[in-house]
């Protein structure tokens, strides 16, 4: 899911570009940027720096802070892992 604004969240579980695929890392190669274009809001992936054949496309998810009982654990293999999405 991304939001978009404080009532719109895209879910694209079900359908949606293959964006969707993108996973979370605590150190991503991409960065997910919020435009306005023709008075509509898209979101536009960026690569943070140049991404090798074969590599996994990876972003921040920046989920909100959960307590402790709801955490999701992060798996991501990164060397600043925090260890947690949420």
């Amino acid at each position: 899911m991304f939001r978009l604004d404080e009532e719109r969240v895209i879910d694209a579980t079900l359908c949606g570009g293959l964006a969707r695929y993108i996973n979370h890392s605590c150190n991503p190669n991409c960065v997910a940027e919020i435009v306005e274009v023709d008075r509509d809001l898209r979101i536009i992936i960026f690569a943070k720096r140049r991404i090798q054949r074969g590599e996994e496309l990876a972003y921040d998810y920046k989920f909100d802070i959960e307590d402790d009982q709801h955490k999701i654990a992060c798996m991501c293999g990164a060397p600043n892992c925090r260890k947690w999405m949420n």
